[in-house]
């Protein structure tokens, strides 16, 4: 009982903290759940701040203190030339694990101009760690849904070109990340080890495919296809977790994306469908096989406000683990190599192929203009797949050979305003089935000679976990979450 106190306590200091904090810092915003309005932007000209979005991990039962361990940080700086033309530079993090995913993730230059009924963008991608010496290239970011043409034809019809990924992704409170997103092995090896030979590697990318958008900003239709190519062994019967000799000849294959939905929005309620999938997942190693989303959010004139989304996802056929750099097969201290998801036995994993939901419903009360405090219920089912690190190949038991096999979470937080500043502190209860939080042992695996006794396996697991969260966002044109 001595917990809730403490958590409590550091509720308050993290909510004046930020208070202080916001009230003594400008031209910061918010990149994350929040909207760039391209149309109040350009009525700003010259360089300035965009957006900002910090997410920390203040505290957990499971890991104590863990404030500066797990920072998610983007931001966005703009230089509008004129009414036609911008420029923009963005960073973003996106830890899952550890500290080490601190550092900056990705470094952008974006660029935009419009030209009669079309406009386009290109997204640059900054690599200052190019080889062992430190080099440092610009080039064109290929799994980027940023770049694009889109072409207005009518007051209604717009079409859009994506060359390097035609935004495969659903899901707001559950983002399920780019669905379409595949991997091919290059090099043409005659056998798949546990260590790549030279100019062996495995390459990720995402499908490049059409949109097509009906209606208009308050009410529309979408619909999308893609396809893209990868490179795959010609054995008859492949199997990529046990068939790793004796391939002679690769060749190119084809797989095809596909999405759909709609969008409403008025000044009270905003409401988002959509779905998204792709063939030839038990080839191309992916994640997800398919993806659906229903979102919805409604202001009343009482003041209170709900939010509510249903996502299902089907997971791929044959998931690669490839490294957090995804150049190769994760190489853990299982009994065997293997590079479909695996448990410590060299079992798969048990949500592979399955498909699974997730549900997240919230309503909060407009207090004042600055102040909403709100109360939240989320639930994932044990085969469910996002991009957090709650999915079911990532929250799992000592062994790996199960996931939490249903989580539910209750949470309570307060969004509070501060001009285009928005604070939103969070406590969560977690509650599992099966017992997948443990303290910090079970973060580095060490192995014996015999590759099999790890610290996971020794560490203590629970089936629930207490967490205190804080999120920061910035947005130049004032757009808040949590609103229409």
């Amino acid at each position: 009982m001595r917990l809730f106190p403490r958590l409590f306590l550091l509720l308050c200091i993290s909510a004046l903290s930020t208070n202080l904090w916001a009230a003594d810092t400008v031209s910061i915003q918010g990149l994350k759940r929040v909207e760039v309005d391209e149309k109040k932007n350009v009525k700003k000209k010259g360089l300035y701040m965009e957006t900002f979005y910090y997410e920390d991990f203040i505290y957990s039962k499971a890991k104590k203190t863990e404030l500066g361990d797990q920072v998610e940080l983007s931001a966005s700086l703009r230089y509008q030339l004129n009414d036609d033309t911008f420029f923009r530079g963005r960073f973003e993090t996106f830890p899952e694990d550890n500290r080490l995913d601190n550092r900056t993730g990705q470094f952008e230059l974006l660029a935009g101009h419009k030209y009669g009924s079309v406009d386009f963008t290109v997204d640059l991608e900054i690599n200052t760690n190019e080889s062992s010496n430190g080099g440092t290239t610009l080039g064109i970011d290929l799994d980027s849904e940023f770049s694009r043409i889109n072409w207005k034809v009518s007051d209604n019809l717009r079409l859009a070109f994506y060359p390097f990924n035609f935004d495969g992704e659903v899901g707001v409170e559950f983002n399920t990340w780019d669905v379409t997103r595949i991997y091919s092995i290059e090099g043409n090896p005659t056998s798949i080890q546990p260590t790549p030979g030279d100019g062996i590697t495995i390459v990720e990318k995402t499908i490049p495919g059409l949109e097509m958008i009906y209606g208009d900003d308050r009410f529309n239709f979408y619909a999308g296809a893609g396809i893209a190519s990868y490179l795959y062994p010609s054995n008859e019967n492949f199997d990529i977790q046990n068939s790793v000799d004796g391939l002679n000849r690769w060749e190119r294959r084809t797989t095809f994306g596909y999405k759909f939905g709609m969008n409403y929005r008025s000044e009270k309620a905003r409401v988002w469908i959509g779905a998204v999938g792709h063939t030839e997942s038990e080839e191309t190693g992916s994640l997800i096989e398919q993806a659906a989303s229903a979102y919805g959010i409604f202001k009343f004139k009482t003041g209170f406000i709900f939010e509510g989304e249903f996502v299902t996802t089907k997971a791929g056929k044959a998931p690669w683990r490839v490294t957090r750099s995804g150049t190769w097969f994760e190489v853990t201290t299982f009994p065997a190599f293997n590079r479909v998801y695996s448990d410590f036995n060299s079992n798969i994993q048990d949500w592979v192929g399955k498909t699974d939901y997730a549900t997240s419903l919230r309503l909060g009360y407009e207090y004042t203009d600055t102040f909403i405090p709100y109360a939240a219920f989320r639930y994932q089912g044990a085969h469910f797949l996002h991009r957090d690190a709650e999915s079911a190949q990532s929250l799992r038991n000592f062994d790996e050979s199960l996931s939490h096999g249903g989580l539910t979470q209750i949470a309570t937080g307060s969004f509070m305003h501060y001009g285009n500043f928005v604070v939103n502190p969070e406590l969560e209860y977690r509650r599992a089935k099966n017992p997948v939080f443990s303290n910090l042992s079970d973060v580095v695996y060490e192995s014996s000679n015999s590759g099999q006794i790890t610290q996971r396996q020794l560490a203590s697991f629970t089936k629930s976990d207490v967490i205190l969260k804080i999120f920061v966002t910035y947005s130049f044109d004032g757009a808040k979450p949590f609103t229409p």
